[in-house]
């Protein structure tokens, strides 16, 4: 069994049944090897050259067009070059996103390394979060053509997704080439509009008829005529596949002839006449060996004879392919091959009519057989159904469903379970039912997760073990989702002192829920504690699911108590301490770091990083879909909205609110699309938009059945929605006194729980109420406090977004009232900072952070003139995400909060001219 071997010192690849379910299939990297006799594309070739500066590339056409003949070529003539170029081939496996993402991961793995050599740094990065890889690539970097084949098979949004965002990020540096039948759905219009998209269609695929000229006569010893060769091309269109079983169905020169004069009608009409001239001219060996094999997803010799009963697999496989009889080798070995889809599809047509329905399900068990003993479990459970032994596929699933939940690949199991008949349903086994409810439970199906574990109890009974407690730990969980966390921490609780420490999955998962929940009831000494249990718990079993949700647990856990540097630090480091924890060489952390891309986002958002905070969310948004928790994909829907019109980008906050409701709308909680109406009031007020916003809000408290405030029901509105806006809301009505005693509640119990970041926005507020009730000297007396807390916790946005009425204040503060602080340097040197002037006392030009590259001085400078990064990007002749990453860069080294400071700074010390 081929898997993929990535050099990492360290790393082991995955071993036993289990494991094989998630390795990956090395032959998916490895382009078909060229046939001798295949016709060189020399005029595609040579305009793919000329057209070289494309983004993506996309070749579409029907089945037998000569896609991936093409792309093969061209992959060969870059690596004859010495130019770089990876290869994948998509199947349906890869609707499953996490699965899809370690592929990608793989493809581009072999030119990351090479981009970087001997750079620990890099190499560190490329294990915890290979996209950011990408927008490290330099003008200077060599470039990469990425192929990806048969891209038709990608049908699940997830997936999709997926793609989308890896298209968004490739820098200049790298070049995709799609292969598919269908038209991706990639918004190819954008880079059609920008010039960056190159098309192939049938139009340009198909032969001329120089090309089906020499395609003949390389298959004929006769002289072909012109008439015939004509006649040929016009009846074939230059199809290739048709051109391919016409040389296969002709013996002679005079065959052609015949075929010329005889064949009309539709392209698949042809295609299916020439097929069954060809199947009939093999001997009866070849076809009985081509029926009895066309359904096995690839072939080598061994399965092949296990398969058939054979025992000259290996000569039928070579003379398939010495005589071109559609079967490629996909492995420069010379071990695997495959038939040409096609071909393929028409023999299993033909197979259905020959063979009768039992020697086509035996032929299918013994092929699931084989490739079930031999680690290629995906392969054999397919096999297994196409027998229609559902039992022995349920068994199959059963093998590895637990290291798929384990792995967060929960498409392949749904994909699984939506083949299988309800009669197999109802015997499916207990660790089976258990896979299916942590991914229904896991891909926002909770109700259907908690009707597994009902069905799922009957078996259990009141024994204890491993399933117990995994279906323990999952009712906690689901309950937590559906939004009930006092129940969840309730069972939890009471269930934990019951569970095996020696069942680390089923501990780790109940460990994060009791996290989770204590956090929301304040009680964070024990959140911490049951973060790091679950952490350590998931580190031995290496579970990417349950410890990437660990780690961002206590990032979460530190953010709320307005530890916002310590909250960054814990969650930065979850896609680089799975990876170093887990030693995994396959294992792609994408989809663990985006349980922590909406807090970083938050955070970074509240420090003022807007740049950065946007481009977090345009990297991971698209995959913040796949997470089962309602209040992550909402804080990070919130967060953008909240980026886009700090940046005055009105339009857009908007339409991510729409974007949200759209997507929120498929929860069956009303909660979440009741906070997004509160930020459209938030956004209402701040623009000036003070009636509309309070009607609307007087609607929302109408409708409203009950207020959240800082009392644990969701992490969310401790930042958003009718816990802070409706105080907002009386404010902006004129009822202070309302405003007043809503806040002296709300101020006390955030203060008792040490919700500190939560405590900041409540005295902003405060702030407000006591100068609009007149109360001028508490007003600035509260505002110092607030400063206070703001500077211990690094905040800044929280003070902006209260409007121009706290600018006034902050200028209008008198500064004697610092000076009996303890920290008064440091409060005073904020509230300069927030007032926009600069820092009262510039950091010393020493460090080796303070070395900036030719690079970053050309782009400071650039800087200074006030570019964007749109303009940066053109005058520097680097994408935009590269531009981004420089930039942050330069506010690191700088110790600069923004572009402004930056610039500042670097003139100050005379690193750029004035």
């Amino acid at each position: 069994m081929n898997q993929l071997s990535l050099p990492s010192r360290g790393h082991v690849v995955p071993t036993g049944v289990a494991a094989a379910a998630i390795a990956l299939n090395a032959t998916k990297f490895q382009p078909p090897v060229a046939n001798q006799c295949s016709v060189a594309r020399e005029l595609l070739l040579a305009r793919l050259e000329r057209q070289a500066d494309f983004h993506l590339a996309v070749l579409l056409a029907p089945a037998g067009y000569g896609k991936t003949t093409l792309m093969g070529q061209w992959m060969n003539r870059l690596q004859q070059r010495r130019c770089h170029a990876s290869w994948l081939t998509l199947d349906h496996a890869d609707n499953d996103p996490a699965r899809l993402m370690c592929y990608l991961y793989g493809a581009l793995h072999p030119w990351m390394q090479a981009v970087a050599p001997g750079s620990a740094e890099v190499a560190l990065l490329a294990l915890s979060d290979w996209m950011s890889v990408l927008d490290r690539v330099g003008p200077d970097t060599e470039p990469l053509t990425l192929f990806l084949d048969e891209f038709e098979q990608l049908t699940s949004a997830s997936s999709m997704r997926v793609v989308k965002l890896l298209v968004e990020r490739l820098p200049r540096q790298v070049r995709l080439v799609i292969g598919s039948r269908d038209k991706p759905a990639l918004g190819l219009e954008r880079y059609r509009v920008r010039g960056e998209l190159l098309e192939l269609t049938v139009a340009d695929l198909r032969f001329d008829s120089a090309e089906t000229a020499r395609f003949l006569s390389g298959r004929v010893a006769d002289p072909i005529g012109s008439w015939t060769i004509e006649k040929i091309q016009a009846v074939t269109a230059g199809w290739p596949a048709a051109l391919q079983l016409t040389a296969l169905a002709i013996r002679n020169g005079s065959d052609l002839e015949r075929y010329a004069h005889d064949l009309s009608g539709s392209l698949a009409h042809i295609a299916d006449y020439l097929a069954d001239d060809v199947l009939n001219a093999q001997s009866s060996e070849v076809r009985a060996f081509l029926l009895e094999t066309c359904a096995l997803p690839r072939l080598c010799a061994d399965v092949c004879d296990v398969a058939t009963g054979r025992s000259d697999a290996r000569y039928m496989l070579q003379y398939l392919e010495r005589h071109g009889l559609f079967t490629t080798p996909v492995d420069n070995s010379g071990n695997w091959y495959r038939y040409h889809p096609l071909f393929a599809e028409f023999l299993r047509g033909q197979q259905a009519l020959a063979l009768p329905p039992q020697k086509v399900r035996d032929l299918h068990r013994s092929a699931a057989r084989w490739f079930a003993r031999h680690g290629a479990t995906i392969e054999a459970v397919d096999l297994w159904l196409l027998a229609g032994d559902h039992a022995a596929a349920m068994r199959e699933m059963t093998s590895c469903a637990r290291e798929l939940v384990m792995q967060a690949q929960f498409g392949i199991i749904l994909r699984w379970l939506d083949r299988l008949s309800d009669e197999a349903i109802d015997d499916a086994s207990p660790e089976l039912m258990l896979a299916a409810a942590w991914a229904c439970g896991f891909t926002h199906q909770a109700q259907a997760a908690l009707r597994w574990l009902d069905r799922l109890a009957p078996a259990l009974g009141a024994a204890s073990g491993t399933l117990h407690d995994e279906w323990t730990a999952l009712r906690s969980i689901l309950m937590a989702l559906c939004g009930d966390t006092r129940a969840a921490l309730a069972h939890g609780l009471a269930q934990w002192k019951k569970i095996d420490a020696g069942h680390r999955f089923a501990a780790g998962a109940l460990a994060n829920v009791i996290s989770y929940c204590l956090m929301l009831e304040g009680d964070f000494a024990r959140a911490r504690t049951f973060s790091e249990h679950a952490r350590r718990c998931n580190e031995e079993i290496g579970s990417a699911l349950g410890l990437g949700y660990a780690m961002a647990l206590s990032g979460l856990i530190e953010a709320i108590q307005g530890n916002l540097e310590r909250a960054l630090e814990q969650c930065r480091e979850v896609g680089k301490m799975a990876s170093l924890r887990l030693r995994q060489p396959w294992f792609d952390p994408s989809h663990v770091n985006v349980a922590s891309v909406g807090l970083i986002a938050g955070v970074l958002y509240e420090k003022d990083c807007l740049d950065e905070a946007e481009e977090l969310l345009r990297r991971y948004l698209p995959l913040i879909a796949h997470q089962p928790s309602l209040d992550m994909q909402l804080f990070s829907y919130l967060v953008k909205t909240r980026v886009k019109a700090a940046q005055g980008d009105i339009e857009a906050a908007l339409a991510t609110l729409d974007e949200a409701a759209s997507h929120c709308a498929a929860w069956p909680a009303s909660r979440a699309l009741h906070v997004i109406e509160w930020e459209r009031v938030h956004l209402g007020l701040s623009t000036g938009q003070a009636e509309a916003a309070l009607a609307h809000a007087a609607g929302l408290e109408r409708m409203a059945t009950c207020t959240t405030g800082g009392h644990g029901h969701s992490y969310v509105e401790e930042l958003f929605g009718a816990g802070i806006e409706t105080i907002r809301c009386a404010i902006a009505r004129g009822d202070v006194r309302q405003a007043t005693q809503r806040l002296e509640h709300e101020i006390a119990c955030a203060k008792v729980q040490g919700r500190r970041w939560r405590l900041l926005k409540l005295a902003l507020l405060q702030v407000l109420a006591l100068d609009a009730a007149g109360a001028c000297q508490a007003a600035h007396v509260a505002l110092v406090k607030a400063l206070q807390l703001g500077a211990a916790i690094g905040a800044r946005r929280s003070f902006a977004e209260n409007g121009a009425r706290i600018g006034a204040m902050l200028s209008a503060l008198p500064p004697q009232l610092f000076a009996a602080l303890p920290d008064a340097d440091a409060v005073t040197a904020y509230w300069r900072d927030l007032r926009g002037q600069a820092p009262c006392v510039l950091q010393p030009a020493t460090g080796a952070n303070l070395v900036l590259s030719e690079r970053e001085r050309a782009i400071l400078q650039l800087l200074a003139t006030g570019m964007g990064n749109e303009q940066l990007a053109r005058a520097v002749f680097l994408s935009v995400n590269t531009v981004k990453w420089h930039v942050r860069r330069i506010l690191e080294k700088l110790d600069a909060r923004n572009r402004s400071e930056a610039v500042f700074i670097a003139r100050n010390r005379g690193l750029i001219d004035t």
